[in-house]
This record gives C-alpha cells, structure tokens and sequence, in this order.
C-alpha cells in the first residue's frame, strides 16, 4: 500500500536520515513526493534555463529551515553532472550546518550510483543512507478519473496498467471516453511507454502490466508501430537534412502537451528500433548532438 509505503519514508525524515525514492516515468514520484508535511517540496522541472546560478537562487528562495527541516528534491536527475558540482557541495555544507536537523528526500528516475560519488563527494553516504523503489497502486487507490468501472472492468484495469499511476489514468480515461488503448492509434501512451522502457527497461512492475508485455512484444515484430512510421514519415520527408529532436517530438508526438516529458534517450530508442526494421532499404544516421538524417542504402550506420 502507498500509504504504508509513505509512513516508511517518513519515519527515516523524521530521524534525520535522506532517502531515495526511485520511479521511472508514469509511477506519480513527484505526486508521492508534493505533500510532505513542512517539507520543502523542490521541482527542478520549474528552474529554466536551467543553470547554476539558477538552480542554487531556486533552491535558496524556497527553503527556509526550521528545527527539523524536510527537503524535497524532484527531478535532480539532470543535476548529476559535473556542472552542478557547487551546488552538491552546498547541499552537503548545509547539511553538515543542520546536522540531524535536516533531511533529504531525493526523488530520482534511477538511483544515484556509486559512479557518482566523485561528483557529490561526502553528500553520496547522505543520498545512499535509504534507497527505495516507490511501488505500484493497489486498486483502491487508483484515481479514475470520473470513470465509473464495473468490478470486471476494474480487474482489467488493474490487468492492463499493472497499477503504474499513469497507465491507470490512461485505461481509466479510455472507458470513460471509449478510446483505444491500442499505442498504434494513442501516440500519448505510445509516447509514454517508449519513456518508460528507455529509462527503466527491467523495472519489475512492468511484468504486471498487460499494455507493456503487449508493446514489447509489438516492438520485436519488423510491423512498424504507429510511432516508428510517423518517423519514417518525418525522416523520408526530409531525406538527406538533418532532423532535430524537436522536430521528431511534434512530428511523432503531436498528441504530448508537455514535449519536454520525452527525453532524449526515448527518442535514441525510437531511432534504434527503426533502424533495426529499415535497415535493408535506408541508412538513418546520428548526428550526436544535433539529430538524425535519412539517406537511400543499405547497412546503416550511427
């Protein structure tokens, strides 16, 4: 149960001890995350550009510390380079400031690795001090969204989604809309599952769902999903220019309101497996960086 689960991770707050909350996209970590009480609740989806100078003035503007002081830290996975170095080590300095009168709550889509520690130096003992994998739903706390299922029709949604938070909002709104659930004809869950495979490939919940056993299976076929041709389309279109990701994103997912959502490592896997099933008749090739671009041949390459 989330609230079991929630009772947990507080416990460590309140003693002083961080914790890392690991989700892959679509698990709700920044809802599960939100309502903390007296927590400091940090979406660093919100600092743009994102900067140094702007992350630390984002950070410093909304905490204010007290005699026990939770910070919560969401979407921090991009932070782990060395560009933000400085700002690891003041989370550390003020740490050390605030010692068993502060703690962190670091909500990340993979765990922070040992590979890391040169990076956060002394704060990587802290951030390791509790990782956890934030669960699925069970069925009664699923969010419907004005759905009104049936006892059968909630078994299959709890069948389809597995009960990962965003599948159950997407099965949920396809009976209560009569929408498909196929990802061919829904490029928002055709979007969704290709961020989630590319982010947590193995994640074990993925075996509970039927939606994701379903795509994983499509995607061994050579058929080309509804995504892979809408970037043919894209590629054969343009042949031999170069195509960014910011075009790939309107092109091959025009129904996604927050394009920022697809990372580019989605849109790498997107290009692999098009690559894979076309490779007899076109070359796409990378251009690391920039995009991709489409030329009549054999053997690709990139």
């Amino acid at each position: 149960m989330l609230t079991d689960f929630r009772a947990k991770i507080q416990k460590y707050l309140d003693r002083g001890e961080s914790v890392q909350v690991v989700a892959p996209p679509g698990f709700g970590k920044s809802r599960f995350g939100s309502p903390f009480p007296n927590a400091a609740f940090l979406d660093f989806n919100l600092v743009a550009p994102k900067n140094l100078g702007s992350v630390l003035d984002f950070f410093k503007s909304h905490v204010q510390f007290t005699d026990h002081t939770i910070i919560v830290l969401d979407e921090i996975d991009e932070l782990l380079t060395n560009n933000y170095e400085p700002f690891w080590v003041y989370l550390k300095a003020i740490r050390d400031q605030h010692k068993y009168h502060l703690a962190y709550l670091f909500l990340v889509q993979r765990p922070i690795s040992s590979s890391h520690r040169p990076l956060l130096g002394d704060l990587f003992e802290i951030a390791s001090e509790h990782i956890e994998y934030l669960p699925a739903l069970e069925p009664s706390e699923y969010d419907l969204f004005g759905s009104n299922p049936s006892p059968k029709q909630l078994l299959q949604i709890q069948k389809d989604s597995g009960g990962i938070p965003a599948l159950v909002k997407i099965c949920a709104m396809s009976l209560r809309d009569n929408s498909s659930l196929n990802p061919d004809s829904n490029p928002k869950l055709a979007g969704l599952l290709e961020e989630m495979l590319s982010v947590s490939p193995d994640h074990p919940a993925y075996t509970h769902s039927q939606i994701i056993r379903d795509f994983l299976t499509g995607q061994s076929s050579s058929a080309l999903s509804a995504s892979e041709t809408r970037l043919l389309d894209l590629l054969t279109s343009h042949s031999g220019q170069l195509v960014s990701k910011d075009q790939i994103c309107e092109a091959v997912y025009p129904d996604v309101k927050n394009k920022a959502g697809i990372s580019d490592h989605a849109i790498d896997q997107l290009v692999h497996r098009l690559r894979s099933k076309v490779k007899n008749k076109y070359q796409i090739i990378t251009h690391r960086g920039l995009g991709y671009r489409l030329i009549f041949g054999m053997n690709s390459r990139g």
